[in-house]
């Protein structure tokens, strides 16, 4: 029974079987090792990068269905807010920096999706808004329907 005792690492070892505050296991600044541990501003300000580019993700396609000029620009501002924190963390020498690298492509084409998305819709509403200033004009709301009662003609219908 004390064999296996000791072969378990104590509760202040480490794999090793040194102490854990040991100088040789830690990162030392003065030694020039610029390799550390992120803080947790910059995984607050990745976790934050990440959602402003998942948000930027589904906003760009759905502003073309839902949302319209609006919900792409919303999008198109996340995706560069996004873009700039992932900027300023890749000139870090941590971990997050690794990461952030890898994010900045899809930050790119989520920010490419979302300008896509605002500039087709500021397109159609140019084609679109003298048809609606015309509606408004003449009060003829009926119009923008078209003429549906002419697809349903009375003996076409399913149930008689």
């Amino acid at each position: 029974m004390a064999d296996q005792n000791d072969n378990r690492p104590g509760p202040y070892l480490d794999e090793n079987r040194k102490p854990y505050n040991n100088a040789e296991t830690q990162s030392n600044p003065d030694n020039g090792d610029k390799q550390f541990k992120p803080n947790a501003l910059d995984e607050r300000t990745l976790r934050s990068a990440r959602s402003q580019t998942t948000f930027a993700y589904i906003a760009g396609p759905v502003s073309l269905f839902v949302g319209g000029i609006l919900l792409g620009s919303v999008g198109a501002i996340c995706a560069f807010l996004a873009y700039r924190k992932l900027r300023a963390l890749m000139q870090k020498s941590n971990e997050t920096a690794a990461v952030a690298r890898d994010m900045l492509k899809s930050t790119r084409t989520a920010l490419i999706i979302c300008l896509v998305a605002v500039a087709l819709n500021a397109i159609s509403f140019v084609i679109m808004f003298p048809v609606i200033e015309q509606m408004l004009q003449s009060g003829d709301f009926a119009s923008v329907a078209g003429n549906m009662s002419a697809g349903t003609a009375a003996g076409s219908s399913t149930w008689g």
